[in-house]
């Protein structure tokens, strides 16, 4: 892969405050905020577990990967090639193995309900 390439691609993410997203409910004018709530989840789309344990690393980290690979592998294929999603996602699965054996790693998350004025 060559260097201009990879500093070429830029992937723009922005994780919004609860403050943030009030103040934009707020200024559409549009919606009444009826409520919200921020909530913690596992980046392992299928662990429901209540705990910081992580019971089984490898396996989280192939369900995190291929979650994380759902999302950006047309924008990774589109810049990379057809052949590198296969070779980055099976090392980020390694590599989120590896973390987990450390800590469970949660995202955070705004639930929220409008109401249209």
């Amino acid at each position: 892969m060559d260097k201009e390439r990879l500093e070429a691609f830029y992937l723009p993410l922005y994780g919004p405050s609860i403050s943030d997203v009030k103040e934009m409910v707020l200024e559409s004018h549009m919606f009444k905020l009826d409520y919200i709530k921020l909530v913690e989840l596992s980046w392992d789309p299928y662990d429901d577990t209540e705990g910081d344990d992580v019971h089984d690393s490898v396996r989280s980290g192939i369900n995190i990967s291929k979650f994380v690979r759902a999302l950006l592998e047309p924008l990774i294929a589109s810049h990379f090639g057809e052949t590198i999603p296969d070779l980055l996602f099976a090392d980020y699965a390694c590599l989120m193995s590896k973390h987990l054996e450390q800590e469970k790693s949660k995202s955070a998350f705004i639930i929220m309900s409008l109401k249209k004025l």
